[in-house]
């Protein structure tokens, strides 16, 4: 049948009766034809220069079972046969699609006009294409079916359900697309992810509260605690806007601070807690690093420290902390990129090895403050 259509010749098969074509459609619905054995074409114009004129397939045989029909059917329409007459008979005003449906055009027409049914208007408009991700429903079959990503509502894809779960609200999206408006400038066109994340920034900005959170604790033991002069600070859930609220955190005896905010030794550039350079709780006291107490394999136990009162030199470094005596245990899932490859279409069929590796890390002892137990579902911060 390609051969055929590529040479525009027809198909031996192309003037048999009407009445010989109902006996065959009728037993390509028994079942009595095996998947590819047959299909039902609709007779069009074989020498047509567009070849979706062709006499495009209307029915095909698949031994499928259908979501909600069953096992009832087993011959099923194509896209070419349905879209135009779907749109029709719903009394769609204006259909939509991608500009790779633009040679479809004219058999969608085509069709309307041999039934003479009501025509919507057709437009094309390029597609969306983002940084570092695909948005093809094939690629994300793909990734989904070889448990590249954990479901179609994996936080890594820009499914909608995905977009949710990474904490999107559908007045980011919508900014962000209404931001970049619609176009037949064809489909090439590639928008930045960091374009997206920053109408997401933009409204977390105004709506979220801020928190502390430490992903990867390192455990400081501050040895003087009485040198404090006070336990209790107020931090501005909107640094922005103070008027919007404060949060209270409470020193104890036992802090976490960030990993990669500690440094055993000291390093040029480095803002964090060091042997020689003393750091801010931020909203709390300046601490000073007297020792770092390590287990029997060498891994931090805890690092000591004390407060220094009265320092009033300037500081480097103001860095997040949870208390122990108010923290709570939570799994943390860091999201970055998919791909490694800015454009993935043009890696062609090598798209998968550019996969990121570390698109997904869990950290299974991250800290929180605890008052965030009463947290919602969906709730952002």
């Amino acid at each position: 049948m390609s051969k055929y259509r590529n040479e525009k010749k027809n198909s031996p098969y192309r003037d048999r009766s009407v009445e010989e074509n109902l006996k065959l459609f009728d037993e390509m619905r028994q079942g009595r034809f095996a998947e590819g054995e047959c299909c039902l074409r609709v007779k069009m114009n074989m020498q047509h220069e567009n070849p979706c004129m062709r006499d495009f397939v209307a029915y095909r045989i698949r031994y499928t079972e259908h979501p909600m029909s069953g096992d009832k059917w087993c011959i099923y329409p194509t896209y070419d046969y349905t879209h135009c007459i779907v749109d029709s008979l719903e009394n769609i005003t204006h259909s939509l699609c991608t500009l790779e449906f633009e040679i479809r055009r004219e058999s969608y027409y085509q069709l309307l006009i041999d039934l003479d049914i009501y025509k919507p208007n057709v437009w094309e408009y390029s597609r969306l294409n983002v940084s570092n991700n695909v948005l093809s429903k094939r690629n994300i079959e793909k990734l989904v079916s070889e448990k590249h990503v954990n479901g179609w509502g994996d936080p890594r894809l820009l499914t909608l359900e995905g977009l949710r779960k990474r904490g999107y609200t559908p007045s980011m999206i919508n900014d962000f697309c209404a931001h970049l408006g619609v176009a037949r400038k064809g489909n090439e066109n590639l928008t930045s992810y960091k374009l997206l994340e920053k109408f997401a920034r933009t409204e977390l900005d105004r709506l979220a509260p801020r928190t502390f959170g430490i992903t990867e604790p390192v455990l400081l033991e501050i040895q003087n605690l009485d040198a404090a002069k006070e336990l209790k600070f107020e931090a501005p859930l909107f640094p922005a806007d103070p008027s919007k609220g404060t949060q209270t955190y409470t020193l104890s005896k036992h802090v976490y601070i960030e990993a990669e905010d500690f440094s055993e030794t000291h390093i040029d550039k480095f803002f964090g807690l060091t042997p020689d350079q003393p750091v801010c709780l931020k909203y709390g006291p300046v601490i000073k690093m007297l020792s770092c107490e390590k287990n029997a394999d060498g891994s931090i136990n805890h690092v000591k420290v004390e407060i220094l009162p009265n320092y009033t030199e300037k500081l480097k470094g103001y860095i997040h902390w949870v208390s122990k005596d108010h923290s709570m245990n939570v799994k943390c899932m860091l999201y970055s990129v998919l791909f490694n490859v800015e454009d993935v279409k043009k890696t062609g069929d090598k798209w998968l090895s550019y996969k990121n590796p570390d698109s997904l890390i869990v950290k299974p002892n991250a800290k929180m403050w605890n008052f965030h137990k009463s947290a919602k579902i969906d709730e952002r911060f």
